[in-house]
């Protein structure tokens, strides 16, 4: 009863069949499959930038447009998963990023390339629709398990696909396409059977409006911080954009508070027992995910380490191993000191990491060191975060609460990449190579907000249950 209650589920309800292994297994595989198409790209950006001879900002937007998609694609997601089945869904959506990864690995140019980065957004409603599908099948702890296993799952496939760019080379793209595929017959072949979803009289139809409101407001700003260097930031366009920008965000708050059925309930984003996880998992996907693209040009620069586009993947090697690692072994760590002391052991590591790098930077084993102890961080936030998410909701809420999470990190990974691409971006002006210690600085102040959010989750009267506390 008490385990029941923790995570919202009404003592007489109920339960519905659990899945089997060999759905299990299939979803298991689909993540794997969605990190590898996550993990192969980054090590992979000097041989992009080589073939199709672009800067940093055009490389920034392979990690920032599919981020973009993901902010509006991930809550329609969760809202079409709970009004046509999650099962139906993710089979729909796996197929839209099994695309994605085809057209990678076969664009003739750059155009087509990024045509393929925005399909691959969708990936970010893969864990929502999953952690919906066995939220409602099984107990607290055992949805525990699940969801630290398939988090692991997802940054394995990270890490794989970070071995494959670094051996592969070119090959990885092709290596992506066909386990993006293989993931679909996967997933294909064990249909969710005798499931129905059940509608409330208000809950028909998608909120499209909240969607293209919220697009209209995140695309312009995101614009400025690119192109910021480029036009000047005190230019009419960039000034523009922000205002545009800011404008429609306004509205689209306005417009989602006083719908039925919104597409983001924006109440949701301040509940006090959610706040504080949100704005961690934001923190730690800015640093580590958003930075990925001042660490890797450092790398390569000839007034950075100036290695070879080879050497990428190993020294980030150690970094999607403690993702892998940390992420896997969160609930054993959770269920020893509670799952806000995992967010508070994540945030630390995720500061020691960036902030090390502001000191220790010479060499690339520097960065394998510091980047591995980013990466636990990450790894403990990934699967603590989305455990305290949801255990502080109800059944019905976990699709469309996990999704907000999964919504506000790939956020977060946007904003950085083009923050960071920003400061960059403006260095190389003056003197080509410079910036990395101003990016790294405001990546080291965004982890110390991070740990001082996790900090203040612990301290919050009352508990999430009695592993979470």
């Amino acid at each position: 009863m008490a385990e029941a209650a923790t995570l919202g589920v009404p003592a007489d309800a109920a339960p519905k069949p659990a899945l089997t292994r060999r759905k299990l297994a299939a979803l298991l595989a689909l993540a794997v499959s969605s990190g590898f198409q996550q993990g192969y790209f980054v090590p992979s950006f000097p041989i992009i930038t080589d073939r199709y001879r672009i800067g940093v900002a055009a490389l920034a937007w392979t990690v920032t447009a599919p981020a973009l998609v993901a902010v509006v694609a991930t809550p329609v997601l969760g809202v079409l998963g709970d009004r046509l089945g999650h099962a139906r869904v993710l089979r729909a959506t796996a197929c839209v990023v099994a695309a994605g990864a085809t057209l990678i690995a076969f664009a003739p140019d750059y155009p087509v390339l990024l045509c393929g980065r925005v399909l691959q957004g969708f990936l970010a409603g893969f864990l929502p629709l999953m952690f919906a599908l066995i939220r409602a099948r099984h107990s607290a702890e055992d949805t525990r398990r699940a969801i630290a296993h398939l988090s692991g799952a997802l940054l394995s496939g990270v890490l794989i696909g970070n071995i494959c760019a670094s051996k592969l080379q070119t090959a990885a793209l092709s290596v992506a396409a066909v386990g993006a595929v293989m993931g679909v017959v996967m997933l294909w072949r064990v249909p969710e059977r005798g499931i129905r979803p059940r509608l409330t009289p208000e809950a028909v139809g998608v909120d499209w409006w909240g969607a293209v409101l919220l697009a209209a407001g995140l695309v312009p700003v995101l614009l400025a911080l690119h192109e910021g260097a480029a036009w000047g930031w005190g230019s009419l366009p960039v000034i523009g954009c922000v205002g545009a920008g800011m404008v429609s965000l306004v509205t689209w708050v306005v417009v989602e508070r006083r719908r039925v059925a919104p597409l983001i309930d924006v109440r949701r984003l301040f509940r006090p027992r959610l706040l504080p996880v949100f704005i961690v998992g934001w923190c730690v996907h800015f640093v580590v995910l958003g930075g990925q693209i001042s660490y890797t040009t450092y790398f390569t620069a000839r007034g950075g380490l100036g290695l070879s586009s080879s050497a990428v993947g190993p020294i980030l090697l150690p970094a999607f191993s403690a993702m892998a690692l940390f992420s896997a072994l969160t609930a054993r760590i959770g269920k020893a000191i509670g799952y806000r002391s995992a967010l508070i052991l994540g945030a630390a590591l995720l500061l020691a990491g960036s902030a090390g790098v502001l000191i220790r930077h010479g060499s690339g084993a520097d960065f394998a060191v510091l980047l591995a102890l980013a990466g636990a961080g990450m790894g403990l936030i990934a699967g603590a975060g989305r455990i305290l998410v949801i255990d502080a909701v109800r059944p019905e809420e976990v699709a469309t609460s996990e999704g907000l999470f999964e919504l506000l990190i790939t956020l977060g990974a946007a904003v950085g990449s083009a923050g960071y691409a920003a400061i960059l971006s403006s260095a190389a002006n003056s003197d080509g190579t410079g910036g990395y210690q101003a990016a790294w600085s405001v990546g080291a102040g965004v982890a110390a907000t991070g740990l001082v959010a996790a900090t203040a989750l612990a301290y919050r009267r009352g508990r999430d249950g009695p592993q979470a506390a």
